[in-house]
C-alpha cells in the first residue's frame, strides 16, 4: 500500500510535527502541504543510512520481521503488547503503515538499508542516545554543553565524538531539538538541547527552574535511563508501576491522562488541577478515586522533575530539610562581629595609599586614561578591577617606583606603609564563617584573619550565604592584615557536601595573623 494514497486522512498538525524532525531545513506550516511533506521524508529516506541513522536496533528488527513476513495484521492484538513502542514510533516516522506493512514508497529503500546494518556498531550508538535523550527527557531543557559533558563521562567517549553524535545523528534530533536560550537573561546565547514534546513550555520550564531548581548532582542510574528512554515513567519503579496498572484499570482514556502526568511531573506543579481534571471526566463521576489519587501522589513523588534538575520531589524534601537543618546550625553557631574592621582615621590611612598606588600604576600602564583613584570616593569596583590585577602582577617593580617617585608626597610612616602593602598576596578565598574580631580568608593549606576596613565584613556579607568563594587582596597594614575592600565572588553556591568538607578544614588549618 502507498502512503501517499492515504497521507491525507492524517491530520496537518501530526504530518507537520514528524516532518519537522526528520527534515533539515523544514519549510512553514502554512507554505507546505501533507503530500509535499511526505514527499521531503522519503527524500531523506532515499538514502538508507539515514533510515539506519534514524532508528533504534529495535526498530530495525521489527522493520526485518515485517519483511519477513513474521509480523501479521491478524496477529496485531498480541504484537501490540510485545512490540508497542517500535508499532508506535515506527508509525510516527512513516516507516510503517496501519496494517503493519512497509509502505511501497519506501520498501526498497527499507531492504537496502536492513543489508546494509551494522548491529554491533548500532547497538553502541543506541547505548549513547539512550543516555542523551533520556536526560534531555528528564531535564525537558538543558544546556547543550552539560548534556555533552554527563554522557562523555558515563560512556568514556571523547566530547568531541559525542558533540558530532548530537550534531548529525538523526535519531537523537528526532528526540532532541538544538536551539538556544539567553540563561541569565544577559544577552549571551547558550546552545540548549530541548525535548521535542516539551518545546511548547520551555519558556515555563525556564521560569519554574529559576524559582524551585536545586543546586547538587543527581546520581544518574544507567538502569532508569535506558528504561525512560522506550518508555514514559520508570517503569521498574514499583510505585510507579502500581501507578500506572490502576490508571489503565479506570473506566476511561486513560492514555490522555499520561501527557498531563509527564508535564506536571516536569513542572512539579501542584497536582489538584490534574485531580480535578481527571475527577471530571464523565465515566468517573461515579468512581471513588480517593485511594487512586494517593497511587498517584506517591508515583509523582518519584519521577525526577525537570524543574528540581533532575530531583524527584522525595529526593528534594529531603536535600531541602537537610539545608534547613544546616540554616539552622549556621545560626545558631554565627558570631556577630564586633570591632572586626579598622578605626576610619586607618581606614582613610590605607585608602590614600592604596588608592595612591593603583593611580599610579594606572598611569603608569596607560590602563584607562579618564580614570581618576587618587582621593576618590564611591569608586566603582569593577573599574579598578584591570587596575588592581596589573599592580598585583607587577607590585614589587611598581611599588619601588612609587616610592622613589613619590608622586604624592607621602611621609616616611606613609611610604613604609606602602612597601609593605607589596608583601600582600592577592588569592582565590573561601569565607566559610565570621568570628568576633576577624574574618577568616581561608585557603588550601592556612587561614588568614582580616580586618574589614570601613565595617565589619559580616554586614556586607551575611553570614546566610557562606561559604563562598571569591578572589580578593589581603594585605599587611599596621601590624593586621586587611583586604582592599574589593570581593570579587564568583557567583558559585558551594552545595552542602562542600559545605561540610570546608567546615572539617577549617577546624584544622592554621590560623595567620600576620604575612
Amino acid at each position: 500500500m502507498k502512503m501517499h494514497n492515504e497521507i491525507n486522512n492524517y491530520r496537518k498538525e501530526f504530518v507537520y510535527e514528524q516532518y519537522t524532525r526528520i527534515v533539515e531545513g523544514f519549510k512553514h506550516y502554512e507554505k507546505v502541504s501533507k503530500v509535499k511533506m511526505l514527499d521531503e521524508i522519503y527524500e531523506v529516506y532515499a538514502n538508507p543510512d539515514n533510515i539506519i541513522n534514524i532508528c533504534t536496533t529495535r526498530e530495525l528488527k521489527f522493520l526485518k520481521m515485517v519483511l519477513d513476513n513474521k509480523i501479521l495484521q491478524k496477529d496485531y492484538a498480541n504484537l501490540k503488547d510485545k512490540y508497542d513502542w517500535e508499532i508506535d514510533i515506527l508509525k510516527d516516522k512513516f516507516l510503517l503503515y496501519e496494517d503493519l506493512t512497509i509502505p511501497e514508497e519506501i520498501i526498497d529503500k527499507v531492504k537496502k538499508a536492513l543489508k546494509k546494518v551494522n548491529w554491533k556498531e548500532k547497538k553502541k550508538i543506541d547505548e549513547l542516545n539512550e543516555i542523551l535523550v533520556s536526560y534531555c527527557k528528564i531535564q525537558g531543557t538543558a544546556l547543550l554543553d552539560v548534556v555533552c559533558d554527563i554522557a562523555s563521562e558515563i560512556t568514556d567517549l571523547d566530547e568531541e565524538i559525542v558533540w558530532e553524535h548530537m550534531l548529525h545523528n538523526k535519531l537523537f534530533y528526532y528526540y532532541v531539538f538544538l536551539g538556544a536560550d539567553d540563561i541569565d537573561d544577559q544577552g549571551e546565547i547558550i546552545p540548549m538541547a530541548i525535548f521535542q514534546d516539551y518545546y511548547g513550555i520551555k519558556d515555563e520550564i525556564k521560569e519554574q527552574r529559576q524559582k524551585q531548581g536545586l543546586t547538587g548532582e543527581y546520581e544518574i542510574d544507567l538502569r532508569i535511563l535506558k528504561t525512560l528512554f522506550y518508555n514514559d515513567f520508570d517503569i521498574n519503579n514499583p510505585k510507579i508501576k502500581k501507578f500506572l496498572e490502576e490508571l489503565k484499570s479506570l473506566p476511561f482514556f486513560w492514555y490522555d491522562a499520561i501527557d498531563m502526568v509527564k508535564e506536571y511531573a516536569l513542572l512539579n506543579k501542584d497536582r489538584k488541577p490534574l485531580k480535578k481534571a481527571i475527577a471530571e471526566v464523565p465515566s468517573l463521576h461515579y468512581v471513588d478515586l480517593t485511594h487512586f489519587f494517593k497511587t498517584l501522589d506517591e508515583a509523582m513523588d518519584e519521577m525526577p522533575s525537570g524543574v528540581l534538575n533532575g530531583f524527584t520531589p522525595n529526593e528534594a524534601k529531603e536535600i531541602l530539610g537537610k539545608k534547613e537543618k544546616i540554616k539552622a546550625k549556621k545560626a545558631k553557631n554565627y558570631i556577630k562581629q564586633q570591632n572586626a574592621c579598622l578605626s576610619k582615621k586607618d581606614a582613610d590611612l590605607f585608602y590614600k595609599i592604596y588608592f595612591g598606588l593603583l593611580d599610579f600604576t594606572n598611569k603608569k600602564y596607560k590602563i584607562n586614561k579618564h580614570l581618576k583613584i587618587y582621593n576618590q570616593k564611591k569608586l566603582n569596583p569593577l573599574e579598578l578591577s584591570d587596575v588592581i590585577e596589573k599592580y598585583w602582577e607587577n607590585k614589587d617593580k611598581i611599588t619601588k617606583d612609587f616610592c622613589s617617585t613619590n608622586p604624592y608626597n607621602f611621609n616616611e610612616e606613609e611610604l613604609d606603609i606602602t612597601r609593605e602593602i607589596a608583601k600582600g598576596i592577592r588569592d582565590v578565598f573561601i569565607l566559610a564563617k565570621y568570628e568576633q574580631e576577624y574574618t577568616p580568608f581561608m585557603t588550601t593549606d592556612k587561614i588568614y584573619m582580616v580586618k574589614g576596613l570601613r565595617d565589619n565584613i559580616d554586614n556586607i556579607i551575611s553570614y546566610d550565604k557562606l561559604p563562598v568563594a571569591f578572589l580578593a587582596s589581603v594585605i599587611p597594614f599596621k601590624g593586621n592584615l586587611v583586604y582592599d575592600g574589593i570581593f570579587i565572588e564568583f557567583g558559585i553556591e558551594l552545595g552542602d557536601e562542600i559545605s561540610e568538607v570546608i567546615e572539617i578544614a577549617y577546624n584544622s588549618l592554621m590560623k595567620y595573623y600576620h604575612l
